[in-house]
């Protein structure tokens, strides 16, 4: 699906050119500034109808009709509009931010030239007055619809032919809330030209990724006080008499999750979030909306008490951010211990550049990671089969002193193995019970035999 929005040179009384493929949409007017192209194979899945507002010729949009849901979500329609928002006197531009910027209840995305500058997309551009009163009401309805600019920082979009001009950054893209998710990448560069001054942009959409980071327990806020009476009465399951090696790994795999489930079960999960900040508040919010309501007032009456309430909300927003970063940071330093100084002491070290060792036909940090596995542990022949395990009469058997001393030299703090349980929970448990992991391993060192689950680790490749 591709887009124009700027005055279409190669159209003649309202008719677009044919591209193979491809069909066209446009607003039915004689000087054409905005058109649609969708690709043939894309109409055949989908029902699309063209949106033609009445308050402007220079916007357009369609409406894509998807009834098993769009972009990984329940919607079943989503609009793409397309604007060319002309400097059009006495109003400021031909399409307003209200005409633009639509408050919808289902994914929408609009773009287009805007004809605004702006320091958001183009930090290094002096405003003046005049277009700092132009650009403000865009981005101020923008924020409170919570719409998202897509365009990247400092790419600029437009390359006048003359050299009276500057390059600028006036091509914008806005998406709302609904569609924002699906958003995977704005470029400016990927395209070819098409003889216009402005670069072709290419904007990906496609349903979000599934959230790699899974709710994982917090153990230090664990219901020890729930758990100590069960823990004080819990019973390990007697083992077989003359097991099998198979026969073993199963009573002690189901002992083990047995005791692991009821723990987690009185253990709280975090909800990991891709776009959560730590240090924000409640405060914050509240100054972000009325900065944007201050700013939209000052758009609107123009007046020097107006412009002076909405610097002041400008000021008050920006300092309570600044101040909640200082406080959540000096609150991180002052529970700074031992056991987390380190990470403290990334937090404020520049970003060094990953470096992996080079090794042969070990191109990526998986490779390497099995290579040196296979170079410092390399494969052994499989020991020979045991039908059954006999108890070794000579050994000694476990004791709880032994436990205990094993868990005091191990750091609570130490990254936990693949079952995702810190030695301080172990050490909780024995605490509350010592009997209970005496019982679980006293067999394997019994019979001699080391169980599978056991042999697993985290293999970690550090730089």
């Amino acid at each position: 699906m591709t887009s124009s929005s700027y005055k279409i040179p190669h159209s003649s009384k309202g008719f677009l050119p044919c591209y193979a493929g491809f069909k066209s949409f446009a607003p039915p007017v004689a000087t054409l500034r905005v058109a649609c192209y969708v690709s043939q194979t894309f109409l055949q899945r989908f029902a699309v109808l063209p949106f033609f507002p009445s308050e402007t010729e220079d916007l357009m949009a369609l409406d894509v009709f998807t009834p098993q849901g769009c972009f990984g979500s329940s919607f079943t329609r989503f609009r793409i509009g397309n604007a060319y928002a002309r400097p059009l006197p006495p109003n400021p531009h031909s399409v307003s931010p209200e005409t633009a910027l639509q408050d919808r209840e289902y994914p929408y995305l609009v773009a287009g030239d805007c004809n605004i500058h702006n320091t958001a997309t183009d930090p290094s551009r002096l405003l003046s007055a005049k277009e700092e009163s132009e650009f403000a009401p865009y981005f101020g309805r923008a924020t409170d619809l919570g719409f998202t600019l897509l365009n990247t920082p400092g790419i600029h979009t437009r390359f006048p032919f003359t050299g009276t001009h500057r390059p600028s950054a006036i091509d914008l893209a806005f998406a709302n809330p609904r569609i924002f998710p699906a958003f995977r990448s704005w470029d400016a560069s990927v395209l070819s030209s098409t003889g216009p001054d402005h670069a072709p942009i290419l904007i990906s959409l496609r349903p979000p990724s599934p959230h790699n980071d899974k709710p994982r327990p917090r153990w230090q806020e664990a219901d020890w006080p729930g758990l100590t009476d069960r823990l004080k009465n819990w019973q390990m399951p007697p083992p077989p008499d003359a097991p099998s090696p198979n026969q073993l790994d199963q009573w002690f795999s189901s002992a083990l999750s047995a005791l692991t489930t009821v723990i987690e079960n009185d253990t709280p999960r975090s909800r990991p979030s891709p776009r959560s900040k730590a240090w924000w508040t409640p405060l914050i919010t509240t100054l972000r909306k009325e900065f944007a309501k201050a700013t939209l007032r000052a758009n609107k009456l123009r007046t020097p008490y107006s412009y002076a309430t909405a610097r002041q909300a400008k000021l008050g927003y920006f300092k309570a951010i600044k101040r909640a970063k200082a406080t959540y940071w000096a609150d991180f330093l002052a529970k700074t211990s031992p056991n987390n100084i380190w990470t403290a002491k990334q937090l404020v070290a520049p970003t060094k550049t990953p470096r992996f060792p080079s090794l042969p036909d070990a191109s990526d940090p998986v490779a390497i990671n099995n290579a040196l596995l296979n170079h410092f542990f390399p494969p052994k022949d499989p020991l020979p089969s045991r039908r059954r395990l006999t108890k070794n009469p000579s050994a000694s058997p476990l004791t709880k002193e032994e436990i205990r001393f094993a868990l005091s030299k191990s750091s609570p703090s130490s990254a936990p193995g693949p079952d995702g349980i810190p030695y301080s929970v172990w050490k909780e448990v024995n605490l509350i019970n010592p009997s209970i992991i005496v019982d679980l391993l006293s067999p394997l060192v019994a019979f001699g035999y080391h169980p599978p689950s056991l042999k697993n680790a985290n293999g970690v490749v550090l730089d």
